[in-house]
């Protein structure tokens, strides 16, 4: 018998026509898939198939059942579950059931990325409410860091060794540089940190913290390492995945008090492919990824817990134990490089996160092989130009250049660097400056003093990538950066660097 003006053929839901007694008289492709046969003349021809209805019975009259939610066996023994709608007719004087089926775990999957979305989306607008703060303060707070470590290190090598104040500017700068590491956590956290991104084998910064890893454990901990066959490259800042690695590795530590297991894996993936991984997971693009996994038998995180896991400064941990921005800053760095982590934890049964940043082409290059040799040693000579919208960190930064064999020329904001530029005879080697200014930013005069001055290099300080350096003309070339707060070190291996 046929039954298609009753059937629409182009339907998402699965339609059918049944006997009473269940027997499947006509139905659509859907319901067929639905049912796991590859087309609705397989399923009709199935003698094993039948649907237990719910509408009316054996000598029911017309009548309906709407919207009964309940669980429908597929061809392969697993179960679905359903919303069913039927209904009882008569057609030339049999009984018949024409009834609808949805497959309710297609729509509960959308329901479920939708709540993953908006999780997303409050948590990025968390990241970025703490980045304008970080942002907000980081200027101000590092210029003042810098004049803090860098006086209290002249001051405590003109000391006598033995002098009693040595030890009290030891604990200054020993605070100091506590107060630096805070703010460029914060600058992580929101993603305007300043990295060194180079291509790297995420399996060779694993293996090469495998040592102080173990040590940090201790004996209690088993670490098992696995690193999977083929090249993990990526685009990144080997510190930054380290720091990734030392928090996580902390965190599970921690869970962990009575001892148990440490499992940290780095292998290439493919994801949304035939084989592939996540393909339950759209947010992860298709493509191929390096995957860290960081995996633990600790005791585990309440929903709750895990839910507010990288928030910036939520943290179990009695006071004083921790910042709460351990979690917060490898969320950081894994947006910075566009990646994507998940975590998975349950009371009892430990944590486990799992990082997937995108593969890079290009062969890996060593961030380290580029920094050997670089301690510091006398200027060569040349004349440096300096400017800041702080008149202390001009003073500090050309004291330290002076010390070291360059000529320096000091300028109180960019419009009196334009005028030295255009009245100084000799040559000026570079320009060094601050990025945020009021009458113009760094990046404006480094492009206007490069016309007046062709062969000048240009070295830039910031304390973060604010607005001017993320526009796109801040790569232009000759032009390198200096992470604020400075030190004498890192301001002279700077200079020698951008003067090459």
């Amino acid at each position: 018998m046929e039954h298609s003006p009753l059937i629409a053929a182009c339907s998402p839901a699965g339609l059918y026509v049944a006997a009473l007694d269940g027997e499947l008289i006509d139905c659509n492709e859907a319901l067929a898939g639905l049912l796991g046969y590859g087309s609705r003349e397989e399923a009709l021809a199935a003698r094993e198939l039948t649907l237990p209805c719910v509408a009316g019975g054996a000598g029911a009259g017309p009548s309906g059942a709407s919207g009964i939610e309940g669980v429908l066996m597929r061809r392969d023994g697993s179960a679905a579950r359903v919303l069913r709608t039927e209904t009882v007719t008569e057609e030339r004087g049999a009984r018949l059931v024409v009834g609808a089926i949805v497959d309710l775990s297609a729509s509960r999957c959308t329901e479920d990325r939708r709540r993953d979305l908006s999780e997303e989306l409050r948590q990025a607008q968390k990241m970025e409410a703490v980045g304008r703060l970080a942002g907000g303060i980081a200027h101000d707070y590092n210029n003042l860091l810098a004049i803090i470590l860098n006086y209290t290190s002249l001051v405590m090598e003109e000391l006598d060794e033995q002098s009693p104040a040595q030890k009290d500017l030891a604990e200054i700068q020993r605070a100091a540089q506590r107060a630096a590491s805070l703010t460029r956590q914060l600058l992580t956290v929101s993603r305007r940190g300043l990295a060194q991104p180079v291509v790297l084998d995420l399996r060779d910064v694993v293996r090469g913290m495998e040592g102080a890893l173990r040590a940090a454990m201790g004996d209690a901990v088993e670490l098992a390492i696995e690193l999977g066959p083929v090249g993990c490259r990526v685009l990144s800042d080997a510190g930054q995945l380290e720091q990734v690695v030392t928090s996580l590795a902390q965190n599970a530590r921690d869970a962990m008090p009575g001892g148990g297991r440490l499992s940290i894996e780095a292998r290439a993936v493919r994801v949304g492919a035939a084989g592939g991984v996540h393909d339950a997971h759209p947010a992860i693009p298709p493509g191929r990824y390096a995957r860290l996994v960081v995996s633990d038998t600790g005791i585990g995180m309440s929903d709750d817990v895990r839910t507010r896991a990288f928030e910036p400064f939520f943290t179990t941990k009695p006071r004083g134990k921790g910042t709460g921005l351990g979690l917060a800053t490898v969320y950081g760095i894994v947006k910075q490089w566009r990646g994507h982590i998940e975590l998975a934890s349950r009371p009892g049964e430990g944590t486990r996160v799992e990082i997937y940043l995108p593969l890079a082409a290009r062969q890996a290059s060593s961030r380290r092989g580029r920094a050997a040799g670089a301690a510091p040693r006398p200027g060569a000579g040349g004349t440096v130009l300096v400017t800041d919208d702080e008149d202390a960190v001009v003073a500090l930064a050309c004291r330290i250049l002076a010390q070291h064999g360059y000529t320096t020329l000091t300028a109180r904001g960019p419009r009196e660097a334009v005028r030295i530029c255009e009245e100084q005879r000799g040559r000026v080697d570079l320009l060094l400056t601050d990025v945020l200014m009021p009458e113009m930013s760094g990046r404006e005069l480094a492009e206007r003093l490069v016309k007046l001055r062709p062969e000048m290099k240009v070295l830039l300080m910031s304390g973060y990538t604010g607005d001017a350096l993320d526009d796109p003309r801040a790569a232009a070339p000759r032009a390198a950066v200096l992470a604020k707060p400075f030190t004498a070190e890192s301001l002279l291996r700077a200079v020698r660097r951008a003067l090459r």
